[in-house]
């Protein structure tokens, strides 16, 4: 079966392949497994394997489905293809992200989008009730309003966009991929930009 996207582990050696049913309606997947194939200097092969049969909750299928597999060495500049496309697919990566491991303010939760959606998103809930929310997406299916700010993060300069009163946005590219960091706070609350970009300074960029 075809995976739509994948995420690498900071460290490279983990892979996450994004799979599911596609436009099947009201369908999932059975027992879906995945695994490498191929390991070369050039390219990394990954497989899925699996079934799609009817959902039993229509309400809740067609989502993305996370399959690991492990590399025996970081993937590094090599091609990570679809064995059962032969094709490339987006692939984003934890590296280009805020570790918000090591700040235990932020607590994940789990994340849900379509298995036809080509991003990735990742939300946390933070502090006296905020809440902040990674995505990652192909650069040119990107739209973004314009920018009211120009932050450094890491060693890539980021645009902010947003109002007060509402959330900032901060957005970056690396490669052919455009990241994004959106900052929400509690419900009848409000940051200012100087607060989200204090915000920013706090986390830890590789």
């Amino acid at each position: 079966m075809p995976w739509v996207s994948a995420l690498v582990a900071r460290d490279g050696t983990e892979v996450t392949v994004y799979t599911g049913p596609g436009d099947a309606k009201c369908s999932e997947l059975y027992e879906p497994r995945g695994s490498v194939t191929e390991q070369t200097g050039a390219q990394v092969v990954v497989a899925v394997r699996g079934r799609v049969i009817e959902s039993v909750d229509c309400a809740a299928s067609g989502s993305a489905v996370p399959l690991v597999v492990s590399l025996a060495e970081p993937l590094g500049d090599r091609a990570l293809r679809d064995a059962a496309t032969g094709t490339p697919h987006p692939v984003y990566h934890e590296r280009e992200l805020p570790d918000l491991t090591a700040d235990q303010r932020w607590s994940p939760y789990e994340s849900h989008w379509m298995s036809t959606d080509e991003g990735w998103h990742r939300g946390y809930n933070g502090p006296n009730g905020s809440g902040l929310l990674l995505s990652a997406q192909p650069t040119a299916a990107t739209s973004r309003p314009e920018a009211v700010a120009t932050v450094r993060v890491g060693s890539r300069d980021g645009d902010v966009t947003g109002q007060e009163g509402r959330w900032w946005t901060l957005w970056w590219e690396a490669g052919e991929v455009t990241y994004s960091l959106r900052l929400m706070p509690r419900e009848g609350g409000s940051f200012t930009l100087t607060e989200f970009k204090r915000e920013l300074a706090r986390l830890k960029w590789s």
